[in-house]
């Protein structure tokens, strides 16, 4: 059964969703990068990111449940904005091509599975509460996120906020301590979060260059260990110095030091320069997950969800080049803004001289291809990517005159996704509280008042030997009457409605009266 704590969905949006779910969390995966969740419907969201969560195992994990991780979910997507590109429609996006390369390219092969974790939370977390501007705007209109955060990370550090306090609403991480210790690593609560934190700091662009050296120190460390493994028996150490990707004295996680962590809790995965020795044994583990220490592996969590939030040249063509045009979208309506302000305007920002063609031949050349290069000597499957890179390149040089012409005419989000549910009746009975729609409540109120129409019509007097035969009803019988009457009120509303559907649907429609009664409760597996 799924109970919602927080929020509610409608019957069939749950009936569909757990139906889309268990198809992607019991059968062969079968989406390859040219598959895209944006314009996708709600139901069709939550069950695919459900889905994947379920086949990697987090709520098992977590000693959650789905229901749990579901009502996060609509929290996560209502704290995104209708930006054009950065939108609740990115983080799903992300997270599906982060699961795509952990479980087609083999990059889950040293995170065990609390990293795991972390990992595909962050990649939801990861741009939430995004205005659809970037840092540098932040910082020249001196925002009160600017101020906050002393002009550091703005964006990632507003998301990691965010990201914390959904945590904390739905107390998601209450069972992390236990769960650890069964599973043989250790970490509290704070460990958790702050990983969290770290690698959706890591997120920020100034990081990556350092991100990509880090690919390489990585690569040197693991081959390094496997081939110690193979010739030595006795134990031997290995070194690996990874670089910070904050200067120690512009950190921004230093205001989450101060402002959520405890001291002790916050020497874990530190972001400063460590140099770490991992001891290794004749005899690899299985699962390779001892091979890096905890900073490594956050690190490499780092480079990992990094590389999903810029993965877009690396997709088939006609998926880059949609979210291509959304992001060009989205930078010039800063360029406007910027202008209205009296601001200079950033750089491929301003519509009436930037080309989409040059932006982006540029993202692939210095930023796209080089990472994912570097990343495939790690992870040898992935050089598709690189393969994918080029020929996109190539794309976009050949639409060198391609303009933007219109940038508020992308659809809104709700149109695709939908709206929320409206606000619903609330009723108490023996079971708890719930909750019922307005609309049957509208409906049953016209069939009560055709019945009362009926009663009164058929309430003609009777013969006086017929009245005393027939005594009038005491109030204790006429409220269960009533009760009865009611009660055939709401059959003739199912009725009413399965006559009118096939009998396909029917199934559906059942579920929906049972939802009368329990409208936050449905069958839904874990």
């Amino acid at each position: 059964m799924i109970i919602l704590r927080h929020n509610s969905l409608l019957a069939e949006d749950l009936f569909a969703i757990e139906t889309i779910m268990l198809k992607i969390s019991d059968n062969p995966y079968q989406h390859a990068l040219d598959y895209s969740l944006h314009g996708k419907s709600r139901s069709q969201v939550y069950g695919f990111i459900a889905g994947i969560f379920k086949r990697i195992g987090i709520c098992q994990t977590l000693g959650t449940t789905t229901s749990d991780f579901l009502d996060l979910l609509i929290d996560i997507e209502r704290e995104y904005n209708d930006n054009p590109y950065h939108s609740f429609y990115h983080a799903v996006d992300v997270a599906m091509v982060l699961y795509h390369m952990l479980e087609e390219y083999g990059m889950s092969e040293y995170l065990n599975r609390f990293d795991l974790a972390m990992l595909m939370l962050a990649a939801l977390f990861h741009d939430i509460g995004h205005p659809g501007n970037n840092n540098s705007f932040e910082v020249s209109c001196h925002t009160e996120r600017a101020s906050k955060y002393n002009n550091l990370s703005v964006l990632e550090s507003h998301s990691c906020t965010i990201a914390l306090q959904l945590l904390e609403k739905h107390n998601y991480l209450r069972h992390i301590e236990s769960k650890s210790r069964e599973h043989g690593c250790p970490m509290t609560q704070d460990e958790f979060r702050s990983s969290i934190v770290k690698m959706i700091l890591a997120t920020d662009m100034v990081c990556h260059f350092t991100l990509k050296d880090n690919i390489a120190i990585l690569h040197d460390k693991i081959k390094s260990s496997t081939q110690m493994q193979q010739l030595f028996q006795n134990t031997v150490s290995i070194e690996s110095t990874l670089k910070p990707l904050f200067n120690e004295c512009n950190d921004p996680f230093e205001y989450f030091k101060s402002n959520h962590f405890s001291q002790t809790t916050t020497a874990v995965a530190t972001t400063t320069a460590t140099t770490t020795t991992t001891t290794t044994t004749a005899t690899p583990p299985a699962d390779n997950t001892t091979i890096l220490d905890k900073n490594e592996r956050l690190m490499m969590c780092n480079i990992l969800i990094h590389a999903a939030d810029v993965s877009n040249p690396c997709r088939p063509w006609s998926v880059f080049h949609q979210q291509s045009r959304l992001v060009c979208v989205e930078f010039f309506r800063q360029g406007e803004q910027e202008l209205s302000l009296g601001l200079p305007v950033s750089p491929n920002m301003d519509q009436k001289i930037a080309n989409p063609s040059k932006i982006n031949v540029g993202f692939i050349d210095f930023i796209v291809h080089p990472y994912f290069e570097a990343l495939s000597q790690l992870y040898p499957k992935s050089a598709e990517l690189v393969d994918a890179c080029t020929k996109n390149r190539q794309e976009w040089l050949d639409l060198a005159t391609e303009t933007i012409h219109d940038v508020h005419g992308i659809p809104s989000i709700k149109t695709t996704l939908g709206t929320f549910p409206p606000p619903a009746t609330t009723m108490t009975i023996a079971a708890g509280t719930v909750q019922i729609p307005d609309a049957i409540m509208q409906e049953r109120a016209k069939l009560l008042l055709a019945f009362k129409r009926s009663v009164s019509l058929n309430n003609v007097p009777q013969h006086p030997q017929q009245q005393l035969l027939t005594p009038p009803l005491l109030p204790t019988k006429r409220r269960k009457s009533e009760e009865v009457a009611s009660f055939g009120v709401l059959r003739q509303i199912h009725h009413t409605r399965s006559s009118s559907i096939s009998k396909k649907r029917r199934k559906s429609e059942e579920l929906s009266l049972y939802m009368l009664n329990q409208p936050k409760m449905v069958s839904f597996s874990k």
